[in-house]
């Protein structure tokens, strides 16, 4: 009876030892399970991402009422959408017979007046034979070609056309398959998706001098905004820098995230003032005055929330924000703004001490500390935004791209974009006719010896 005891102890044992350990088996599968989902959500809600990108992890507001004394719709003094129509000709429809009986004895009952904007029924192409004189002057002997010429000296198609498909391929981010395809349908133009990619690269040369002069301005820049994402070329992970002035936007593309591709675009002793984040390549501008982002600042912040001294951090963060936007809405002189930004380095600088003791707050904390210096020069220098959403936005259209076609599948399809998206872009910005820029860069470069 004993021994039988002993046997039946030691089964039971047997059975807790293998239930344990099948035990730790699913927790260590729920534990890499965990992981894993964390790894992928870190990818949409991140302290680099900003809340506008993650618009389906927000509340729904659905059936949700205003504010006190709060209106929806349009803001006071909206200007509307109803547009001012210039009447080009006039037109009445009238009928001569009922087309019930086909009587001619009829009379106008009443009139509906409309007046509506159209465009041809039928738009098709027009081949033209020209001929382009290059002629020489028999006083100097300058030779030149007729300054009117608005024929292309090289290739078959002409500059409408030209500005045509860089719309449909930059403004509408239509792929070469498709923009050929809507060519042929709208236009009756049959054009292969080869032929619209050669019009691009053609357009690209053309505008590659504008490119660079855009690049020189950047260079002499006083303020610079910067920032830059991924994008995938011929399979391999490269960068988007996108450099924003008052003036001009400028994109480029390499394979390079660190400090060489500041060092080629800005130079190695650029000494104006960066707008950007606290990624580590930007501490190469020794010579450079630097503004933090402040965006990414409370983002990072806001991410810790969740223990009491986070929330705390997070608020006190936030109050420094609005107390930045507060100083710059006015006009303070030259001291008060010396004097404003050694008054709130400093109290910045208490905040990162005081919080230092919460282990949990160690990574905002040492985010604050690597650049303490550099983030108030929006209230040293005037005119200085304290985030780097103007770069953000400029290269918002470029992750717009990057979800539709993916990935470059050349490198001169990654040089078109870059030169092309950034005169667009500097064009939209400026407030610039867009068709008339595209017209007078290809007439220039492309109608001409």
């Amino acid at each position: 009876m004993v021994g039988r005891e002993e046997d039946s102890t030691m089964i039971s044992v047997h059975e807790v030892l293998k239930e344990n350990k099948r035990l730790k088996e699913a927790l260590e599968e729920m534990r890499k399970e965990r992981d894993a989902l964390k790894r992928e959500l870190e990818k949409y809600k991140n302290s680099n991402t900003p809340s506008s990108s993650n618009k389906h992890l927000k509340p729904n507001t659905n059936g949700r009422r205003t504010g006190k004394n709060g209106k929806r719709g349009a803001p006071k003094n909206h200007p509307g959408k109803t547009r001012e129509q210039h009447i080009d000709h006039h037109a009445e429809v009238k009928a001569t017979h009922c087309p019930n009986c086909d009587s001619t004895n009829l009379r106008v009952k009443k009139k509906k007046k409309r007046v509506v904007e159209d465009v041809p029924a039928s738009v098709t192409p027009e081949t033209t034979a020209t001929t382009v004189c290059v002629q020489e002057c028999c006083n100097c002997g300058f030779v030149f070609v007729p300054p009117q010429n608005t024929t292309p000296l090289k290739g078959k198609f002409g500059i409408n056309l030209m500005i045509l498909v860089i719309f449909l391929r930059f403004l509408l981010r239509g792929v070469l398959r498709k923009t050929a395809c809507f060519l042929e349908t709208g236009f009756a133009l049959k054009i292969t998706p080869a032929a619209v990619n050669a019009i691009i690269k053609r357009v690209a040369e053309a505008a590659e001098q504008e490119y660079e002069e855009a690049k020189q301005r950047i260079r002499h820049a006083l303020k610079v905004y910067v920032d830059e994402t991924s994008f995938s070329v011929l399979g391999i992970n490269q960068w988007v820098w996108v450099y924003r002035t008052d003036t001009d936007i400028l994109l480029v593309i390499r394979p390079s995230r660190g400090s060489n591709v500041l060092a080629e675009i800005l130079g190695e002793c650029y000494s104006g003032t960066v707008i950007c984040d606290c990624w580590r390549a930007y501490n190469f501008l020794s010579h450079a005055t630097i503004q933090r982002c402040w965006a990414h600042l409370l983002r990072k912040a806001e991410a810790l929330a969740e223990s009491m001294p986070g929330r705390h951090l997070h608020e006190k963060l936030h109050k420094m924000f609005e107390e930045i936007k507060s100083f710059n809405a006015g006009t303070p002189t030259q001291e008060e703004r010396d004097r404003k930004y050694t008054e709130m380095t400093a109290q910045l600088q208490k905040l990162i001490a005081y919080y230092a003791r919460y282990e949990e707050l160690k990574p905002v904390i040492t985010y604050i500390g690597n650049a303490l210096e550099q983030w108030f020069t929006c209230i040293k220098i005037e005119g200085i935004e304290p985030t780097n959403n103007l770069a953000e936005q400029a290269i918002r259209e470029t992750v717009m791209v990057r979800k539709i076609i993916g990935a470059f599948r050349s490198e001169a399809g990654k040089q078109c974009y870059e030169t092309l998206a950034s005169l667009i872009a500097t064009w939209q910005m400026t407030g610039k006719d867009l068709k008339a820029e595209l017209r007078r860069m290809l007439v220039k470069n492309l109608c001409f010896c």
